[in-house]
Order: structure tokens, then C-alpha cells, then sequence
């Protein structure tokens, strides 16, 4: 390797370290936060004394255990409805061919340049208007619709990268076109269907102001607005409570995406190289 190939390999390491760096300080102060003893949360980063009280406090408090089960629901509601819609949608688009077909393909890529803010008036007033409001219901099609435009795109690649020649197979076996495709084509696309699952899961959990809009009972609130309403009814200095909080709500999305990470970067690559 000469110099200066190693002085660039140096300093781009040297910047992606500092970025990465720069990352996760905020999430590892938070962790180290959230077992300080009350009222140290300033005095070092490092807790003087390592409790579980903030956490135990926490459960304690409120709605908040209400709130992550709420979470939970409508994430991963919103997540399946959005990956059984892209999946079938997708495979229509990657295997049949039919008049319209490109001003409907069009149509997808315009619906994901649209902000979602621009929605939620009008979603609120027709939600208002049948009765769905702080309902499940509502949360879990709300969520279901905003991925599906990004969703359809990974998995119409991940079908058209699958042979032709395996579904004429299994037609010749005797099989009907719904036993081909759920018995040839969607094992075939597993990575592909969980990366789907994974990254609506992921933004449906994190989404804020959808559900600050949507929802104003206190019981059928989301984590991440209830996270936003704890800090209004804290009385006092409780950084520790409001950064175990913060933990408790990160976890989940983390874990997951650690478990699955694997499909996760097989399916964006391999959707994005074929889509």
C-alpha cells in the first residue's frame, strides 16, 4: 500500500470512528444516566453509585408500562398490515403484465416524495368522522399505510430476481398459482418480507407526531408521546427517570434490529440491486 493510499485509509477510519463516536454519545450518557441515584445526574458521567430504582420507579409511574404495550400493538400492526399489502402488490407488479401497469409504478414512487404531515388533517377529520379515533384500529392502518409505498419497491425486486422457471415448475406439478406463491415464492423471499417487517416496525415504534396528532387519551397513547408528556408532569430535577425512560423505549427497536440484522442488509441490498 503506498503512503498516501494509507494516509486516506487513516483519515477516512479516523472520521467514520469520530462520527460514530459523536452517534452514540447520546445513547451511552443516557444508559449511564439512568442509574444515577436522584439528583446526581450532573455531578459525573459515571454513576457514584449504580441503582435500578429509576427504572423500578418507572413501572411505577403512571401509564408508562400502558404506554410501551401500546407501542408495541401498533407497531407491529402497522408492520404486518404494510408487508402483507407491499408483498402482494409487489408480486403483481413483478409478474404480471397489464395496462397501466407503469402509471400505477409511477404513481408508487410519487406517493413516497409526499410528506406525511400533509395526511394527518385530513386523516384526522375522516378518522373523527367514523368514530375511530383513539382506536388501535386507526393506528394500525395509519402506520400500515405510510410504508407501503417504500415497502412495495424492495419487495418487487426481491420477486423479480426470483426464475420464472421455479413457478412454471410448480405449475406443471399441479400446483395453483395462490399454492405457487405461498409455497415456492415466499420462502424464496424471506429476507426480503422481514427487512419489509423490520424497517416499519422500526419507524412505526419511533414515529412521534402521528400519534401526538391521532390520539389524546391518555391510555391509548404511544411511548414516544408519553415519553413527551412525562416530562411535564415530573415535578423536579429527574434526568435519571426521564433517561430510563428513554432506555426502556429504545431497547425494544434495538433488539430486534440485532437479532435480524442479517436479513435486514440482505434484503436492502438485494432489493435495492434488483428493484
Amino acid at each position: 500500500m503506498s503512503r498516501r493510499k494509507l494516509v486516506e485509509s487513516v483519515l477516512i477510519n479516523a472520521f467514520l470512528l469520530l462520527f460514530c463516536l459523536i452517534i452514540l454519545f447520546p445513547v451511552v450518557y443516557s444508559f449511564l444516566v439512568s442509574f444515577h441515584e436522584p439528583k446526581t445526574a450532573f455531578l459525573s458521567i459515571l454513576p457514584q453509585r449504580w441503582t435500578l430504582e429509576n427504572y423500578a420507579r418507572l413501572f411505577r409511574y403512571g401509564q408508562f408500562p400502558r404506554y410501551i404495550l401500546n407501542s408495541i400493538i401498533n407497531g407491529v400492526g402497522g408492520a404486518v398490515v404494510t408487508t402483507i399489502a407491499a408483498t402482494l402488490t409487489a408480486y403483481a407488479l413483478a409478474r404480471f403484465d397489464f395496462k397501466g401497469k407503469g402509471a400505477i409504478e409511477a404513481f408508487i414512487l410519487g406517493m413516497m416524495m409526499l410528506p406525511g404531515l400533509t395526511n394527518l388533517i385530513p386523516i384526522l377529520k375522516i378518522a373523527s368522522d367514523l368514530g375511530l379515533l383513539n382506536t388501535y384500529t386507526l393506528m394500525i392502518l395509519v402506520f400500515g399505510a405510510y410504508g407501503v409505498p417504500l415497502s412495495i419497491w424492495i419487495m418487487k425486486g426481491f420477486f423479480e430476481s426470483i426464475p420464472r422457471v421455479l413457478e412454471e415448475a410448480a405449475a406443471i406439478d399441479g400446483a395453483t398459482p395462490v399454492q405457487t406463491f405461498l409455497r415456492v415464492v415466499l420462502p424464496i423471499t424471506t429476507p426480503g418480507l422481514i427487512a419489509t417487517l423490520l424497517i416499519n416496525f422500526v419507524y412505526n415504534w419511533n414515529n412521534f407526531l402521528t400519534p401526538l396528532i391521532l390520539i389524546n387519551k391518555t391510555s391509548m397513547k404511544m411511548a414516544t408521546v408519553g415519553l413527551f408528556d412525562f416530562q411535564h408532569v415530573l415535578e423536579g430535577n429527574q434526568d435519571e427517570l426521564l433517561a430510563a425512560a428513554c432506555v426502556v423505549i429504545m431497547v425494544p427497536a434495538l433488539v430486534l434490529f440485532l437479532r435480524l440484522r442479517d436479513y435486514f442488509l440482505q434484503g436492502m441490498i438485494e432489493g435495492a440491486v434488483k428493484g
